[in-house]
């Protein structure tokens, strides 16, 4: 048991459920061990010194781009990873908020009422918030008539969901300008202060990530967390032990959906400018990609996959056969997934996912046990 927990293992208060949980969760939720608190220590600090040690713009766009999608992966991660389902329409939830705040300033603020955008900075803020709620409110609505289906019928719904929201972006001319894109969305600012440069707004992005790795690993750690666990275990199992299945899916839904609706909110501020051509089907595959490859149903997995596929997409700039022809760079990303699933199919952390094991127990605490699911999903 001693060599168990310094793998992660944390025990629930009534000594029933246990719950595995990598360092990095771990240590994101006040882990046991001292030395898992330092590992996420010296984490924070290499990603906050990055930027002065690696000066070039270059780079540090780049990282900007990877903490995108750690929160991006992280949140898709939720559905397919936590709960089992399969997502191949995420992006969607990453447009909604994009658009959503591209709509908010330059259609309503500038177009409609003419004024000086610059007053109104903390519009930004309150985005990231509705942003947010909208794409879970779209979440729930994609999640709702899902339910019924599993396996390929419900990742060709959520594909289709995916289509039908770049559709009516490349549509909507009067709303979001078609194809044209919507321009002029203003940098994030704090009162006078403006995130005009790459370092401030890599800076901007890590702080979004990290609270958002954060409020994943304290949500998969509660009640939330372990009937999620469950679902993605044996569903109906976990129904038998009184576990609202369909409620608990709908909030994997909406919960993931919101993460990506914030980042789409940044995303929007971060580049000035939005077209359907930033929210295509690949986008989806390509987050899904980033799960799989750092292992599904973990914390730390889609930061590993985030980071390293981004490094690698960068790398192979640099080559003239690649400059001459990028789509190999995909097919790079389909060659080292083929290779994952030959010779590590879990993922690069698959032993580090997250699982729900039982140990033995008195009656009393069964009961109690079984109560509190009950009461959790009635």
């Amino acid at each position: 048991m001693a060599d168990e927990r310094k793998l992660g293992e944390v025990e629930a208060a009534d000594g029933r459920f246990v719950t595995r949980l990598n360092p990095i969760a771990a240590a994101l939720i006040g882990g046991p061990t001292r030395r898992q608190r330092l590992m996420l220590l010296v984490l924070l600090a290499v990603a906050i010194a990055l930027p002065f040690v690696v000066q070039e713009d270059r780079w540090i766009t780049l990282m900007t781009v990877v903490v995108t999608y750690v929160v991006l992966a992280s949140g898709l991660n939720i559905v397919v990873g936590f709960t089992g389902l399969l997502d191949l329409g995420y992006v969607a939830f990453y447009a909604i908020g994009a658009y959503y705040t591209a709509i908010i300033f330059q259609t309503v603020l500038v177009t409609k009422f003419g004024v000086n955008i610059d007053h109104y900075w903390w519009v930004m803020w309150v985005n990231l918030l509705v942003g947010g709620l909208l794409a879970a409110l779209a979440g729930v609505l994609i999640g709702y008539p899902t339910l019924r289906v599993r396996g390929d019928y419900l990742a060709i719904m959520t594909l289709g969901f995916g289509e039908i929201i770049r559709i009516v972006a490349s549509n909507w001319v009067g709303l979001t300008r078609g194809p044209s894109g919507i321009p002029g969305i203003p940098a994030p600012a704090l009162g006078s202060y403006h995130f005009a440069t790459s370092k401030s707004l890599y800076f901007l992005g890590l702080a979004l990530a990290i609270v958002s790795l954060w409020t994943i690993s304290r949500i998969v750690r509660s009640r939330i967390g372990r009937a999620w666990t469950a679902i993605r275990e044996d569903e109906v199992a976990a129904e038998a032990m009184g576990i609202h299945t369909s409620r608990y899916k709908l909030l994997s839904y909406a919960t993931g959906a919101f993460f990506a609706g914030m980042m789409g909110v940044f995303f929007g501020h971060y580049i000035n400018y939005i077209s359907p051509s930033s929210f295509q089907l690949m986008q989806s595959f390509l987050i899904l990609s980033l799960v799989v490859l750092g292992g599904m149903g973990n914390i730390a997995g889609p930061v590993l996959g985030a980071a390293i596929w981004i490094a690698l997409q960068e790398y192979l700039r640099n080559f003239t056969f690649v400059q001459i022809h990028p789509e190999t760079r995909g097919i790079a990303l389909g060659l080292v997934l083929v290779l994952l699933m030959v010779f590590r199919p879990q993922g690069l952390l698959g032993s580090l996912r997250v699982a729900l094991e039982m140990r033995p127990g008195s009656r009393g605490e069964a009961e109690h046990e079984r109560q509190e699911w009950s009461d959790a999903g009635h």
